[in-house]
């Protein structure tokens, strides 16, 4: 199976749902006598409808069951995976006055290369969602997922929201993808999906142009800039680690 980003190298490694830096950030290194607890009940695979005990970072239980092959894993995409831990840390260390004050600069998150380094986290989100639709087989085309991922540039469809999560134990992962309105061509109009790390959420949304949803109000798109970001308070979610 070829790789779904590039389309030319074999498919052999697999994606993490949740960023290890993220998970080992909350829980430190589990071991098998110390283990997480990987709850899926919202997937439809049958074989992770139940908590799994999780014994290492690296286990294939934490991973998409697709696959991307090695270079796109590493090389391609690595800049977008190291400014979303930056992003994570940041953001999570300052959850607290960022609720309170509603929003946050660019340039505070990003204080270096600060447009460069926005679109990469944006890059990093729409690699999970392009996994995501994989995956679950989601009938929005994948091929400009691609693209941007391997020219470093925006989808145009994009959106991120950030936010609190309230959750009454520690936690990481994701929720469903929630689907909405199919156009004539039967490809969905707009998609939503929540990812979270302890008490910090991004809400990543797939919006065709037209669409008017509550949720892009508040949502971020690098062609809109960069000054400020809207910080809110999100819902409940049952998916993840803990």
């Amino acid at each position: 199976m070829k790789c779904w980003i590039c389309r030319t190298e074999d498919a052999a490694t697999r994606e993490h749902l949740v960023k290890a830096s993220d998970l080992k950030a909350l829980f430190g290194k589990p071991s098998q006598a110390k283990p997480l607890f990987f709850n899926a009940s919202n997937q439809r695979s049958p074989s992770r409808c139940r908590n799994v005990k999780v014994g290492s970072l690296k286990s294939d239980t934490l991973k998409f069951a697709h696959r991307i092959c090695l270079t796109c894993n590493s090389k391609r995409t690595q800049p977008y995976d190291y400014a979303w831990e930056h992003g994570s840390r940041e953001l999570r260390s300052a959850v607290s006055r960022l609720l309170e004050e509603g929003s946050f600069r660019a340039n505070w998150l990003f204080p270096y290369d600060t447009q460069r380094r926005m679109v990469h986290m944006h890059l990093y989100f729409t690699k999970l969602f392009g996994c995501l639709l994989v995956e679950g087989d989601i009938p929005i085309d994948v091929a400009p997922f691609a693209k941007a991922l391997s020219e470093g540039q925006p989808h145009p469809h994009i959106y991120l929201a950030f936010g609190y999560f309230p959750l009454p134990v520690v936690a990481a992962g994701g929720s469903d993808v929630n689907t909405d309105q199919l156009q004539l061509n039967g490809q969905v109009a707009f998609a939503s999906w929540l990812y979270h790390v302890g008490d910090l959420a991004v809400k990543v949304m797939y919006a065709r142009p037209g669409e008017q949803r509550e949720g892009l109000k508040a949502a971020w798109h690098p062609r809109i800039g960069a000054k400020r970001l809207n910080f809110s308070r999100f819902g409940d979610c049952r998916v993840g680690a803990r």
